[in-house]
């Protein structure tokens, strides 16, 4: 899988098995899983973590600035995630717009 085309993982695993996402965690249990950006001149980071009652949250850094957050369901916030990464890559605003 190209940087492009990240498919259209479901879960923190999948994400875990494509090279540009780093996942963290102990035990069987993810912590972490963040993808960095280089672009323009900007550090872009698009990162999920679990959260308390089992959702899951999702951030979107841009340089030290929060720029969205979201929570929701695991497989929600992966999608969300990619097309996040997907809009940068492409030259596009992160949300789409």
């Amino acid at each position: 899988m190209n940087g492009r085309n990240e498919g259209g993982a479901r879960t923190v695993a999948e994400l875990a098995r494509m090279s540009a996402w780093t996942v963290t965690g102990s035990r069987g249990r993810w912590s972490t899983a963040e993808r960095v950006l280089a672009l323009g001149g900007r550090r872009w980071v698009v990162g999920l973590t679990p959260t308390a009652g089992g959702s899951t949250a999702l951030m979107l850094w841009c340089d030290d600035d929060v720029v969205a957050h979201r929570r929701g369901a695991e497989a929600a916030l992966c999608e969300t995630a990619l097309r996040w990464v997907t809009n940068l890559l492409a030259g596009r605003p992160w949300d789409g717009r």
